[in-house]
């Protein structure tokens, strides 16, 4: 994607859900600067494709409930914080439960779906989430991208992992990209 047109879809996207929004190129590097680190606290992870928010549908507290898309609000549900990892990735936590997001078992099974559970209990790659340079999620575990299922536009699709956008910059699978 080229910098004008991710610039305009990044403004379109902070325009839509009313609250800033860092492109995942913000997040690169081996540190994330102060600014990126506070800015994460609030972030909504906004599906390019579908035009829908990551939730935790309810404000579930319950470990193993599967990620939802849902409409952007300012509901807890739909923030996470990107805790930088010592080495490297993020753990994505969600707001209202304090759980974060994972793949279970790390399964490496294309469509398996994303759930929440709470962070360290396993101390394994699969709540590790890593910027792949064009705005995918990748799982550290899996090597898999979190994804919404053919770019559905329906509210309450379950995140499921799918194989990521091999560098396809210039033409991308927008389901499998977000803005945070």
């Amino acid at each position: 994607m080229n910098l004008r047109r991710k610039a305009a879809v990044t403004l379109a996207a902070t325009a839509l859900i009313g609250a800033p929004v860092l492109t995942g190129s913000s997040l690169t590097g081996s540190a994330p600067t102060a600014e990126a680190a506070e800015a994460a606290v609030n972030a909504r992870l906004y599906n390019m494709g579908t035009g829908l928010c990551l939730a935790n549908p309810s404000s579930s507290q319950t470990a193993g409930t599967v990620m939802i898309q849902w409409s952007c609000s300012n509901s807890n549900s739909n923030y996470w914080s990107l805790k930088p990892m010592t080495g490297g990735g993020y753990h994505v936590v969600n707001k209202a439960s304090g759980q974060c997001l994972a793949i279970p078992s790390g399964s490496t099974t294309l469509g398996v779906k994303a759930i929440q559970w709470p962070c360290g209990t396993e101390q394994g790659d699969e709540q590790v989430w890593v910027h792949d340079g064009i705005d995918q999620l990748r799982n550290a575990k899996t090597g898999l991208c979190l994804a919404i299922p053919k770019g559905t536009t329906d509210a309450g699709t379950e995140a499921i992992q799918w194989n990521c956008d091999a560098q396809n910059a210039t033409n991308p699978n927008l389901d499998r990209q977000w803005l945070w």
